[in-house]
């Protein structure tokens, strides 16, 4: 399946060396004040090119707002968005027309379908992200309008072994005020450091993105199979290189060895979810990264990112946004909301 959601769908499309990505958002209600340089900021996060921790692909990600939208208002009907790639470079990949590159989908995608597009990945590429992050930015527009005082924040809380600091309450740009996206200034500079020396060795890093969410309404998100933790774990879990999502305060592992007196003694502990509902609390949840798969000559010789955690902070906070945008109409159609 390519669409995320039951109420608001967002249904993503293309590939790495197509001529375009792109999504289609549909169930998000009338009046939201949607423009394109609403949906820019937010791909510009993630862009490749940044800076020289992630891949040199120079690409500008320009949207392109096609349907849904009128005089910067939403209309209610299907939002179309696109980005055509312009710096695609696909002779670099001749090579691997037939060859399965260990550690990536090659294999699985090649006995499932008897056909794939080898170029950058093609539909399995990260670049396939830039459609959530589309979706993403519109479901924090229709949000924003909706609840007072909401919003989403992601960061970077672990590379390798280098474990950053929790920070008190933050915004995104002091999350963006240095390019490995971690707001602890005590490790960025050796969170960099491990970085380019991976780069430099063609060896790549994972880690751990942290994610606080504000705002949100108790009773957000249904009781058994619906429920908020699986809704936004679910989708989190579609992202490539995400390997495991954990529910809790920060400290959770070591809250984890406590009996139950202890523990439960602080609604904090919980993530801002309990029974499969919105608590009132803020939402806290920490999401695991593999290293990504690229490695040795791949790696020297492509546009890759040595760590792709630096660049996944706005994908992350983009499902977690498009998971809520869904599980709040779900509320809105509530018998008791009549």
């Amino acid at each position: 399946m390519n669409t995320f959601g039951r109420h608001f769908r967002v249904t993503t499309f293309g590939e790495s060396h197509g001529p375009a990505l792109g999504a289609v958002i549909d169930g998000c209600p009338a009046g939201v004040t949607l423009t394109e340089t609403h949906i820019q900021r937010a791909l510009d996060r993630r862009r490749p090119g940044q800076s020289s921790l992630t891949t040199p692909r120079n690409e500008g990600d320009r949207v392109e707002i096609l349907s849904g939208v009128f005089e910067e208002k939403t209309l209610g009907t299907p939002i179309a968005c696109i980005v055509r790639n312009q710096n695609q470079r696909s002779a670099d990949y001749s090579a691997l027309k037939e060859v399965d590159r260990p550690g990536h989908a090659d294999a699985v995608w090649r006995e499932r379908y008897k056909h794939r597009d080898h170029r950058g990945g093609g539909r399995t590429s990260g670049r396939e992200t830039l459609s959530r992050v589309i979706g993403g930015s519109i479901g924090e527009a229709f949000l924003e309008r909706e609840l007072a005082n909401f919003s989403v924040v992601a960061w970077v809380s672990r590379v390798a072994d280098i474990e950053a600091g929790q920070p008190g309450m933050i915004d995104r740009a002091t999350v963006d005020a240095h390019p490995t996206r971690c707001p602890d200034a005590a490790v960025n500079e050796r969170i960099s450091a491990r970085i380019l020396e991976a780069k430099e060795k063609g060896d790549s890093l994972g880690g751990s993105i942290d994610v606080r969410v504000i705002g949100v309404p108790v009773g957000i998100g249904e009781p058994v199979f619906h429920k908020l933790k699986a809704v936004l774990a679910g989708g989190l879990a579609s992202i490539g290189a995400v390997t495991g999502v954990v529910w809790g305060s920060p400290d959770i592992d070591e809250r984890l060895q406590m009996e139950g007196t202890s523990f439960h003694g602080d609604k904090d502990v919980y993530g801002g979810v309990q029974g499969g509902l919105a608590n009132g609390h803020p939402l806290f949840l920490r999401v695991l990264f593999k290293p990504p798969a690229t490695l040795l000559d791949h790696a020297k010789g492509g546009r890759h990112d040595p760590c792709i955690l630096p660049r996944a902070v706005p994908v992350v906070e983009s499902m977690v946004s498009m998971g809520l945008a869904d599980l709040y109409l779900s509320f809105l159609s509530l018998p008791h909301r009549a």
